[in-house]
């Protein structure tokens, strides 16, 4: 027998319930209160959150490309729909992306503020701004095009030099990414982790901190960081792999735990946490110029090489396969699931966006790096949809949803 439209609606409040038990999504949890005015009265108003929610990429339009000339708007990528939904977010502007976790953004402006944004709830936490990090001297909002009198860190410079440098050079290239412990919704206390200056040093903040804390004992430069099952992990450029315990008292205690692989230069590399353990990604690049519509040098993704950290031995080695993994690379928090959960997305592959290296691509009306590699097939598929969208500025992040 089939039931019409006003039986539908007249389901009891617990089946719709079950119902939504059943549905892993946030996206699906929202359309389920969409089907009718009973459904959305019957179902609690914020959907019961679970926490496996799939990313998708945060597009920030420059201009006019989805019906609107205002610099505010920005797109929702789903890969696995393949749709892009549309979204305001006057929060976000102009500014720079610098992390992603739990949800949120961390998006960096020239005017020296650094804060965390939730796409879904424009809700904003600050953080300590530039001008607070260790490496700062001073700075003079009022000293256009030389607001910053940074130390220099150089190793060919001497102590006690400093320099000048702009608020675009500051939030472009210096700060390079920002982590969080946990989510900060709701007043939680969480840390926030960064990677700044010419030669990737680190630097932590607090819940209410004014300025950032220089992490002593880790010699610079590192590539990335993660927290993984409450510990932070640091990942120089050279593979090395440090553990970091930043609540220990008087100051933070940082220990090796697997040397570097391999005697060679590595490429860009980044951590992923996984419920079997640590893997590093090397990001392989090829590095070119463009001549038109001027020259720009840039870079772009070629393939990458996998290791996975052997504990008990404490070293990293290579692995030629994800197997069913599929794995989100950016800026964001490094995020990674199975695709026997999700079988649309198709599993030993990497899904990877842009990871700053290309800011001179402003109005130039060019894609960023992003696409989908195959370890399978050994190539690079563009992503969905994103060849249509060059009107995109700053480098795209991945996102998970989540209103929380």
């Amino acid at each position: 027998m089939v039931m019409s439209h006003s039986q539908w609606s007249l389901l009891p409040t617990d089946l719709l319930n079950t119902i939504e038990a059943h549905l892993e999504l946030y996206v699906d949890k929202v359309r389920l209160r969409c089907v009718c005015s009973s459904w959305r009265s019957s179902l609690s108003e914020m959907p019961n959150h679970k926490a496996c929610q799939l990313p998708w990429l945060l597009l920030p339009y420059k201009d006019n490309v989805i019906g609107t000339s205002n610099s505010s708007s920005c797109g929702f990528l789903d890969p696995l729909e393949k749709k892009v939904h549309k979204l305001e977010l006057p929060e976000i502007g102009e500014k720079v992306f610098k992390g992603s976790a739990y949800g949120w953004v961390v998006v960096a402006n020239k005017n020296d503020t650094i804060y965390l944004v939730n796409p879904l709830t424009r809700a904003k936490v600050k953080l300590p701004p530039y001008s607070k990090f260790p490496d700062v001297r001073k700075y003079r909002a009022d000293k256009h095009e030389n607001e910053y009198l940074i130390w220099s860190l150089s190793p060919l410079s001497t102590p006690g030099d400093s320099y000048l440098t702009d608020s675009t050079q500051v939030r472009n290239y210096r700060l390079k990414r920002v982590v969080l412990s946990s989510s900060p919704s709701n007043g939680s206390d969480f840390v926030a982790v960064a990677i700044y200056s010419e030669m990737g040093s680190l630097a932590y903040c607090k819940r209410g901190d004014k300025k950032w804390s220089i992490i002593d004992g880790t010699r610079p430069p590192y590539s990335d960081v993660i927290f993984h099952q409450g510990q932070l992990y640091a990942l120089k450029c050279n593979g090395q792999l440090m553990v970091c315990d930043i609540g220990s008292y008087p100051k933070p205690i940082v220990t090796e735990l697997a040397p570097m692989p391999y005697t060679r230069a590595m490429d860009d590399l980044c951590l992923v946490g996984t419920s079997s353990g640590l893997m590093m990604v090397e990001r392989r690049t090829k590095a070119g110029y463009i001549y038109e519509p001027r020259e720009l040098f840039i870079r772009n993704t070629i393939s990458f090489n996998i290791f996975k950290l052997d504990t008990s031995g404490r070293n990293w080695y290579q692995v030629k396969s994800l197997g069913d993994d599929v794995l989100f690379l950016g800026l964001n928090s490094s995020l990674t699931f199975s695709s026997r959960d999700f079988p649309l997305y198709k599993g030993n592959s990497i899904y990877f966006a842009d990871v700053n290296y290309n800011f001179d691509l402003e109005g130039n009306r060019r894609g960023f790096d992003e696409g989908v590699f195959s370890l399978d097939e050994g190539k690079i598929e563009p992503l969905p949809l994103t060849t249509n969208y060059t009107h995109v500025w700053p480098a795209p992040i991945w996102v998970t949803p989540n209103p929380y």
